[in-house]
């Protein structure tokens, strides 16, 4: 079986660090792109010295030209692309005592933005072909919006919803796109939360999953299973309990934090 071609965004650290490690344990072939070129190149040598090979597209997803870059290097140099998987991601929280638009806009564009622009790049590529998949990282926070995250929150509920409507119209073209939606994962994006984040998952375990899940094909993964049912029921909530609960929970979270 020949090796996997993939593009894959937010390479340099977290979730995506490490499912550039899996991968490459695979023999696959990796176009690495983020923004930061030292740390992407410690990931391409990780990828090689693990049985890969990888390509370094330095740059910022929210520009159209990085994901048109991305998309020429794995044509030209590995002949294709098999899997594009939109990692990249921003977070920070937005409370509305000092909310910044700005910052609202960054994170769209880097969140859902940069997915739009991957997946026009990547797109007519796996059609040509007749197969490909197209994977968006979203989040469990994509479902309700919670205080201090609605822009993160916004921002993955869109990509859950651009996904889903790309993957009805591909339907029996080859092309699938599948979504991914993680809970709490222990990386730098969520390091600075004082609140109490159940079923905290570790990144290798989180891009373990993530991985086993495009194998299969998962049109929507949700996990782990105990966050996942948590987010169901919250979205089946009424207003006047869930702002409620919500906002009770996340002032005693936070006292905790502090106080630990």
């Amino acid at each position: 079986m020949a090796p996997l071609r993939i593009i894959l965004t937010g390479a340099s650290d977290g979730i995506g660090r490490h499912i550039a490690q899996h991968y490459a344990g695979r023999g696959a072939r990796l176009v690495l792109v983020a923004r930061r070129q030292n740390m992407l190149e410690e990931v391409m040598n990780e990828v090689t010295t693990l049985g890969g090979e990888a390509l370094i597209c330095a740059g910022d997803v929210r520009l159209r030209d990085t994901a048109q870059r991305a998309r020429e290097m794995g044509v030209e140099n590995f002949g294709g692309i098999d899997v594009a998987i939109m990692n990249a991601g921003r977070g920070g929280p937005t409370f509305i005592d000092e909310f910044s638009g700005e910052e609202a806009q960054r994170v769209m564009e880097t969140n859902w933005l940069s997915a739009a622009w991957m997946i026009e790049a990547v797109l007519p590529v796996m059609r040509a072909q007749g197969f490909g998949k197209l994977v968006a990282v979203g989040s469990l926070a994509g479902y309700r919006g919670m205080p201090g995250s609605g822009a993160y929150n916004a921002s993955k509920s869109a990509l859950h919803i651009l996904a889903e409507s790309v993957r009805v119209e591909l339907r029996g073209s080859g092309v699938a796109m599948l979504t991914i939606a993680p809970g709490f994962v222990r990386t730098a994006m969520t390091a600075p939360n004082e609140f109490p984040m159940p079923w905290l998952m570790e990144p290798e375990e989180a891009a373990q999953r993530i991985v086993r899940a495009i194998d299969r094909g998962r049109s929507l993964y949700r996990f782990p299973l105990g966050t996942s049912l948590a987010v169901r029921a919250l979205q089946w909530m009424p207003n006047w309990l869930f702002d409620g609960l919500i906002g009770w929970g996340r002032k005693t979270g936070a006292k905790i934090g502090r106080e630990k």
